[in-house]
């Protein structure tokens, strides 16, 4: 009767953080007003091409959107046919995009229930389960549309096969290598070190020596990348080319990596670290948090050497590996190192906190040292459980009613409407100003939402009725001014309007006006 009531008590437990972590996801999908913006846009643009215009592509987005310096270089096309499939699915609204990012939210939450309880036993899984649960960069995927966020289911997967292949590795190697390869559709930068990573933990960690396992291991590979092969081979390599002048052109690595950048970069693996966990509004600092990781990293290790369980062993150091090579090939970056770009890291620190943490407490009656690590890892989860409260607070108080204006789907649409009803059903163009220079949200949404809502598309000259939509750049306000004396300079205004959603618009008449 007892073991029964611990197990319904533990259920309870493990239900009460699914719904924590169901709750702190769905605000966008409940109110239906999320971020449209540039890379938003982009993609869906995409998607009308490959469903409306039956143009099918092998490559993705540029990596970078284009401003990373990686020329030719591009992500898998996966994340465009699964943002096309929602376009179909939900007629073009936008929203069936954020449904999806939310469903892999939710099955990422699953699936690292379901692999972390094979891994580290019941408590090991339930730690892991609170962790990635109220984890603030994870939590995010499901709130907005963006390539890199499906990764972490893929990643879950990933790292458990990595686990399994002590048991059968003519099988799971081949697949935590295609795993890792699929990742390359949503984010090649967690892809490539991934692979990388896995592959050489293979060799020198798991020291496996079957050839049939090898050849596996290169038909994953290939199929993984299949896309990006066609296409290098169809445009003469332009990633190769593009990745060789990148690492060892006059500005690379030809000249050595500066030490500034080897400082940047490190500072930027140190806050990766800390923001796997909920800190934000705990009453703990993120010194606090820098030491506790220190901490997780040296028991995980002793935990590695100490352990007879090998296949936890095995684990512990491929995650090392992975962390190690992450960090060396990030290290040819030029630019900052951003969090998406170790996402898979985010698990493993959570990981490893969770198999530490569950294997003092299996050893408590050994383990003098168990009640100190027992108090402090109450106290951080107390702080994080204060943290995500206050999260929670937030999504019910303000995020639930947040208009977002320029950011946000409802601002948009709420001009493109406005300016649609000010044409009084006439032919009308439009000239959109937003600060990253690209226009896709709204020329997605006009071709779109408002064709389909009006009849009609507004045209892009200057000629006849016109609205002009500004979006200021918050960072600099002044610049939208610049664009009105030089790119939109002729045509008489009529009236300039600042809407409720922050948008500036503009109502003029150039010559030869349509009657």
């Amino acid at each position: 009767m007892k073991i029964f009531e611990k197990q319904k008590i533990f259920l309870l437990l493990v239900l009460f953080v699914f719904l924590w972590g169901f709750l702190l996801r769905v605000v966008e999908v409940a109110n239906g007003n999320y971020l449209f913006g540039f890379d938003q846009g982009r993609d869906y643009l995409a998607a009308y091409n490959i469903v409306e215009n039956n143009k099918l592509t092998l490559i993705g987005a540029e990596v970078g959107a284009g401003s990373a310096g990686l020329s030719g270089l591009f992500h898998g096309p996966g994340y465009y046919y699964l943002i096309a499939l929602m376009y179909y699915l939900f007629q073009s609204d936008p929203y069936g995009g954020l449904v999806l990012m939310f469903v892999f939210g939710i099955g990422t939450l699953l699936a690292v229930y379901m692999t972390t309880k094979r891994m580290f036993g019941t408590l090991g899984g339930f730690i892991s389960l609170v962790l990635v649960s109220i984890s603030p960069l994870i939590v995010s995927q499901s709130r907005f549309l963006w390539n890199h966020h499906p990764s972490s289911f893929f990643i879950v997967f990933c790292l458990y096969f990595v686990y399994k292949m002590k048991d059968r590795p003519r099988l799971y190697a081949p697949l935590a290598i295609f795993t890792a390869g699929i990742i390359y559709h949503f984010e090649l930068a967690i892809a490539v070190p991934m692979m990388i990573g896995v592959f050489l933990s293979i060799v020198f960690i798991y020291r496996i020596k079957d050839i049939r396992t090898y050849g596996y291991l290169a038909v994953g590979s290939i199929i993984a990348f299949l896309p990006m092969i066609i296409f290098e081979i169809r445009h003469g390599f332009t990633a190769v080319s593009g990745l060789w002048t990148y690492i060892f052109g006059a500005q690379s690595i030809s000249r050595g990596i500066p030490v500034v950048r080897i400082a940047d970069h490190f500072a930027s693996y140190v806050n990766n670290a800390r923001n796997s966990f909920a800190i934000e509004d705990g009453f703990l600092s993120e010194r606090f948090y820098s030491f506790f990781i220190i901490a997780v990293i040296v028991l995980a290790l002793m935990y590695a050497v100490r352990t007879k369980e090998k296949k936890i062993s095995l684990f512990i150091y491929t995650q090392f590996l992975i962390l190690i090579v992450s960090y060396g090939v990030l290290l040819f970056l030029n630019n900052s190192i951003w969090d998406y770009y170790l996402l898979h890291a985010h698990f493993i620190y959570m990981y490893l906190t969770a198999c530490v943490f569950a294997w003092i407490w299996k050893n408590r009656d050994v383990n003098k040292y168990y009640m100190i690590a027992g108090v402090v890892t109450l106290v951080v989860f107390l702080s994080m459980a204060k943290g995500t409260s206050m999260r929670m607070y937030r999504n019910i108080k303000y995020d639930f009613y947040d208009y977002g204006g320029i950011e946000k789907i409802k601002g948009k649409k709420f001009v493109v409407d406005y300016v649609y009803d000010g044409a009084l059903g006439k032919p009308f163009n439009v000239f959109v100003f937003v600060p990253p220079i690209y226009t896709y949200p709204y020329d997605y949404l006009f071709l779109t939402y408002g064709k389909k809502k009006y009849g009609y598309a507004p045209g892009n000259i200057k000629e006849g009725l016109a609205y002009l939509i500004i979006e200021k750049d918050p960072s600099k306000p002044w610049t939208y001014k610049g664009w009105l004396e030089t790119v939109i300079k002729d045509g008489t205004t009529i009236d300039q309007t600042v809407l409720s959603s922050g948008h500036i618009v503009e109502k003029r008449l150039f010559e030869n006006i349509r009657q």
